[in-house]
Formats: C-alpha cells, structure tokens, sequence
C-alpha cells in the first residue's frame, strides 16, 4: 500500500481498515519485498468530534509499546483511549482504509466502524485533504468511492463579499447599506441575518473537516426546560448567534450536504441536547479552543469567538448559558479542567518545536529555499523564536514573519527550490510589505513550509550561508 507521509491528524470521520497489500511473486530475480509492517497496538476511543468510536492502530516500525501506549493515553484528537498490545482495529464493516505517517517513521491508521454508505465522500475527502493519506474503501464504501491518491480540495483563503440586505430585511451596515460578510469558517454575517444568505457554505466546507454523524442526545418529550419560556428564549437566541455564523454550514440539516456534523439546530426540542459534552464545554469557552482562530470582533459585525466556542455578539449571555448546560448535565467547573484543547493537530503545530533542518532543506549558498515532503502553497522564514503560523485570519501571520508566500487557492502550487526575496508564476507576497529582508550569514532561522493550511511539510531551523 502507499504510505504517504504527513503529520496531520485532523477530526477524521474516516474509518481505516487494515490492508495488507503483498507483492505478487515474480518469475525475475530480484530484492526480496520489503515485510508489511506490523502493529504495535491499537487505541480505542471516542472522537469528541464526532462522538463517534475510533481506533488508531500504530504500524509503523518505529512505534515501541511505551511511545504507543502513551500516545493512547494522551489523547488521540485530544481523547485518551485504552491501549491495546498486539490489537487490531477490528470491526465488521468500515467506510475504508485511510493511511497517514506523522514525520517519516510513525505511521498509523486511524480507523472508524461504519455501515452508513452515505459518509463515503466526507470519509475520502477527510482522508486526502486533511489527513494527506491514501484512502482505500471498506465494505461500505467499496464500489461507491474509488482509492488510492485523489484530488484534494484546497482551502478556500478568506474573502468579504458585501451583497444587498434580502427583501423584508433592514438595509446592512456596510457600504450603501450593504451586508459585509467574510467567507471563513470563524465568520459571522451580521446578527439577525442568516450567513448562508450572505456567504458561500461551500467555500467554508472546505475549510474544516466536514463529515454528517448523528447527534450526542435528544430531548425527552416532557423535559420540563421545554415549558420554561424564559430558557426556551435564550436557547432560541443562541439558536439564532449560531445561523449568523458559518458554524451554520454544517450544523444545519438543511445546508449540510449529507446531514448535520453532530448537534444541529434544528433539532426537535432543545438543540443544546444534540452537543456532546465536550462540545458544550467548548461552547462555554471551558474547554481551550484557540486553535480554531478568531475575527477581530470590530471586523466580523459585532461577532467575538475568542471568551467562548461559537461566534457571539454577547460573550457572557452565551458563556452563561452553557456553563449551565455544562453544570446540569452534572458536571462542575473543575471538571472542564481535564478536556484537552480542541483542534487536534491544529494544537499541536501551535506547540511544535522545530529542530534543524535536515539534507534538502534551509537557504541554499545561492539563496534558494529547499524543503522535502512534496509542493508548497505557503512558505514563512520565521525568527527562529517567532510563534508557529497557525489558521487566518489571526493566526497565520505571527510576529516575527520576515518573508511569507502563498498563491491563491485558485493556482496550483509550487516547488522546492524558489529564490528567497523572488517570486515567480502565480506565487504573492503577503509579508513583508517592501523587500524581503536580508538575512544574516551564520545566523539561524525558521524555514515553515505547508502544502495547504494545517498541513505542514517542512518545519526546521536553518542558518543563513
């Protein structure tokens, strides 16, 4: 099988079955093949994401019992699992085999039980465009999506678009009386409008992992909050927070393609129901959710998501509502202490700590970039103390940035080997504003090199020739 190789684990509703793929034997002499690894372990656990069980089956020749049991037992997209020695990912049917290796040595596959055919897509798509892995179907999916290699959809980069306010709505408060509203995952349209009406969901889709799972619980019928009006109203509010933001795009049943990620809202009774816990610690801004990046709260119409999990033009009336939906479902503040940060490996690139660079990459004596680990869409040469780029719009270009190319999601994307301070075909200069700066023979810098955003390939320390 392909092995390609990628740190990212991103929220994957794709499910990995095991597939050995042998050689055929050959008349012609030769090497012999190379032995399909075998695995360690595997770790069962429950995607907080998806609420969903997941297991992760660690095959790469590198992984000991104890760097794998501990893996397990930190939390495999922020949920500790139970390790087990010599285990296998074994379930009846998946949706099919999505192989990843973090660095070059440790490899795994994260797998999921499925018999829903109707996740297939979202499966192969979460597989090849956030996990940068080969995607091989199972049972369910077998006949339905097609293996191997795909083509990758490329996050679509930020972008305002200003249309007329819809007939019946009052005039926007952008120019002429028009609605400005941003196409990102963290943005908001403004409050009583809905985003969908105002930005494109498509775009946002591919932005975050998207994929349709069933929601973390339901309302009883005679649930007693359902007569209580004063709740009832202010779950309606957040209702209506939540449709200004693209959070709508795939926690609506109307406007996700192939059903809502989890809680949606609308959900017969209360919607809150439909959150698994975690999800409401998030929401309550209990739970560290940095990661996921935030608008400045004067460029997002009044929308701030960085006090709590979803865009709001009211933090504490939000913060106080799932704080006690947090502490009704019998659990206290402490308790929120324990739940890792959310944005998996998204959180992990903010905590990365780059060692040197190794052969075929850094500054070349005649001022070529090199990198390994295939093409670029966004090249930073950092001051080796500056943070780590992380997600638009407040994350991506952290201080310290000396030089930082990309092209536009349009283009296609470049190869090792460009000119520090040049640019070439469709390539853009975001920073700095002038010429790139001259940098110091004998002194180290960052060279942070990704194939699309949150997905790393080059992230070493280099001195200058």
């Amino acid at each position: 099988m392909l092995r390609r190789l990628n740190r990212l684990v991103w929220l994957l509703s794709t499910s990995c079955l095991l597939v050995a793929c042998e050689n055929e034997s050959s008349t012609e002499s030769g090497p012999e093949p190379e032995p399909t690894p075998q695995a360690v372990g595997a770790c069962t656990y429950t995607n907080p994401f998806s609420n969903a069980e997941e297991c992760k089956l660690y095959i790469g020749a590198t992984w000991t019992l104890e760097t794998a049991g501990t893996d397990c037992e930190t939390g495999v997209l922020g949920a500790p699992g139970t390790f087990a020695e010599g285990g296998q990912c074994d379930y009846p049917a998946t949706l099919g085999s999505c192989v990843v290796a973090a660095d070059t040595v440790y490899e795994y596959e994260l797998v999921s039980p499925g018999t829903d055919s109707s996740a297939c897509e979202s499966s192969k798509m979460g597989c090849e465009v956030f996990a940068q892995g080969i995607f091989e179907p199972g049972l369910t999916c077998e006949g339905i999506v097609g293996g191997g290699g795909g083509n990758a959809t490329v996050f679509v980069q930020p972008y305002k678009v200003c249309k007329d306010p819809l007939e019946g709505e009052p005039l926007g408060q952008g120019p002429d009386g028009q609605v400005c509203t941003w196409t990102l995952i963290s943005a908001s349209t403004e409050e009583g409008r809905r985003y969908a009406d105002y930005a494109s969901c498509e775009d946002v889709l591919t932005q975050r992992p998207y994929y349709a799972t069933a929601p973390a619980g339901t309302t009883a019928a005679q649930d007693p909050r359902l007569n209580d009006a004063a709740y009832v109203a202010e779950v309606d509010w957040a209702r209506k927070q939540v449709e200004a933001s693209a959070c709508i795009c795939c926690h609506s049943n109307a406007l996700a393609p192939e059903g809502p990620s989890q809680w949606f809202v609308e959900a017969d009774g209360i919607w809150l129901d439909s959150i698994s816990d975690t999800g409401v610690a998030m929401m309550a801004g209990l739970a560290d959710s940095r990661a996921f990046g935030a608008f400045d709260q004067a460029d997002n119409n009044g929308f701030d998501r960085t006090v709590v999990g979803v865009p709001t033009t009211d933090n504490e009336r939000m913060r106080s509502l799932f704080t006690a939906e947090w502490e009704r479902r019998g659990y206290s503040l402490a308790d929120a202490e324990s739940i890792p940060a959310f944005g998996g490996p998204l959180v992990d690139q903010l905590e990365y700590v780059p060692s040197a660079c190794e052969a075929g990459q850094g500054l070349a004596a005649d001022n070529t970039v090199e990198w390994t680990g295939g093409s670029a869409r966004y090249l930073y040469i950092l001051d080796p103390m500056a943070d780590n780029p992380g997600v638009p719009p407040n994350l991506d270009q952290p201080a310290g940035t000396l030089w930082f190319v990309d092209v536009p999601d349009t283009a296609e994307a470049f190869s090792s080997g460009i000119k520090y301070g040049e640019l070439t075909g469709d390539m853009r200069k975001q920073l700095p504003s002038g010429a790139a700066p001259a940098l110091s023979p004998g002194q180290t810098y960052y060279l942070y090199v990704l194939s699309d955003i949150g997905i790393p390939v080059t992230r070493c320390l280099f001195t200058a020739p």
